[in-house]
């Protein structure tokens, strides 16, 4: 087993590319929120059983939607179509060594072209850029890809492995029925760090869990993604705020305010890998992390060090609990698809239990499986003991201190990433 989770380096020149920050620092490039964009993401009528903004069809946990049928679905009993499968997915979010065999149990040759954050994906998608058959979107993005006519309906008759997903999310409150969409991975967000470095009595024996980000003892050694949604979101879990998603242009002020204090406090720095590879490097002894990046972790300590030492704590489990989010990822086929037969055949094939735990024991992100027992993962060393917390739990989708993310309207999508600019604008 190898871990190895999504990363955003472009391989061949070891740099960096397209980081949210790039996407706020040359708005024309954010697709979501540019007028021309917004305008097709807004086109359709919602047509929905929940509740909608600008033709976008929002559902929530306690308000499900189904999304509006946006053309047709394939016909049954097809043949996969020649040609290569073209698909389109976060970098270094699928396992490379599992799809040779993809296409030796089906003849489908598959090509995957990588892409480093959402607003990225949506923005080529919604230009037209590329001939893309299968897409892996964020949950919390599905309206707004259906709304701008970026996915077409599913045939289930090609999908029976859909069946091996909790019942749940075979039928999410994002899209009812999952018209459009079925599950790929689930990951929380919580706090990673090192026990040599940081004390853990300083994150797990603290009221709230999230305080340790201000904690000054571990200035210099202290990062957070340098993610929009997700970090804003710390500020105000921090804050107790019981909606963020809900917020306010005063809760917004408020958070950035809390995370700018954190330059001269903490000498913060915004990553996207300081969980995955910094923290077994050394350049982070804390640092807010995803699940699936620190199951990750143990395979990116030197030879020399000590994986052991890693520790993850999803706060909405803490002794004294604290708001967390909990998510996941999705996949779609295309629409105009030019493989849209071949496309559901891959992702029915990923759906099926056997190499849907080979992929996470490349990736480190947890496929919903009904098969997969949790308490069976570190047994089978899959996770490591010192990680286990680390593995998420159906159970977890219902605690109360769980937030799961929604999509948010386009107005409020912008307030959000002017107040991120603000707060990255002092990092």
């Amino acid at each position: 087993m190898v871990f190895h989770p999504r990363e955003n380096w472009d391989p061949r020149t070891g740099r960096r590319i397209y980081t949210r920050r790039d996407f706020i620092q040359r708005a024309a490039a954010l697709g979501i929120v540019i007028p021309g964009v917004s305008s097709l993401l807004a086109a359709c009528g919602d047509g929905a059983s929940g509740g909608s903004s600008d033709g976008v069809a929002i559902g929530t946990p306690d308000n499900p939607v189904t999304q509006p049928l946006i053309g047709e679905a394939i016909d049954s009993g097809l043949e996969p179509e020649s040609g290569t499968l073209q698909v389109y997915n976060w970098a270094d979010y699928l396992n490379p060594d599992l799809l040779p065999q993809f296409t030796e149990d089906t003849g489908i040759a598959l090509q995957v072209t990588p892409y480093y954050n959402e607003e990225e994906a949506i923005r080529k998608l919604a230009a037209g850029e590329g001939a893309f058959d299968v897409w892996f979107p964020v949950a919390s993005t599905v309206a707004k890809a259906v709304a701008g006519e970026l996915l077409q309906p599913l045939n289930h008759d090609y999908l029976p492995n859909l069946s091996n997903v909790w019942a749940k999310l075979q039928d999410p409150f994002y899209d009812q029925g999952a018209v459009y969409t079925v599950p790929y991975a689930i990951y929380q967000t919580g706090i990673g760090w090192r026990t040599d470095m940081v004390d853990s009595e300083d994150v797990e024996g603290i009221e709230n869990p999230w305080d340790v980000f201000w904690n000054p003892k571990y200035a210099g050694i202290t990062g957070l993604y340098d993610d929009f949604r997700e970090t804003l979101k710390l500020a105000m879990f921090r804050a107790g705020v019981e909606d963020p998603d809900g917020a306010g242009q005063a809760e917004l002020d408020a958070a950035a305010e809390s995370l700018i204090e954190l330059v001269s406090l903490m000498d913060i720095r915004y990553t996207i890998d300081g969980a995955y590879s910094g923290i077994p490097e050394g350049r982070f002894g804390l640092h807010h992390a995803w699940s699936g990046d620190m199951v990750a972790v143990p395979w990116y300590y030197p030879e020399d060090g000590d994986p052991s030492v890693s520790r993850y704590l999803w706060p909405a489990r803490a002794s004294t609990p604290a708001r967390a989010q909990i998510a996941n990822d999705t996949m779609a086929v295309v629409a105009g698809a030019q493989h849209p037969v071949a496309a559901h055949v891959f992702i029915n094939w990923l759906l099926d239990n056997d190499n849907a735990l080979e992929n996470f024991g490349w990736v480190g992100y947890q496929p919903p499986l009904t098969a997969l027992d949790p308490d069976s993962l570190v047994e089978d060393e899959w996770v490591p003991e010192y990680l286990a917390s680390a593995i998420v739990r159906e159970q977890d989708f219902e605690n109360p201190m769980g937030n799961v993310p929604i999509q948010l309207d386009a107005d409020t999508e912008e307030a959000w990433l002017d107040t991120w600019a603000r707060v990255q604008g002092t990092a």
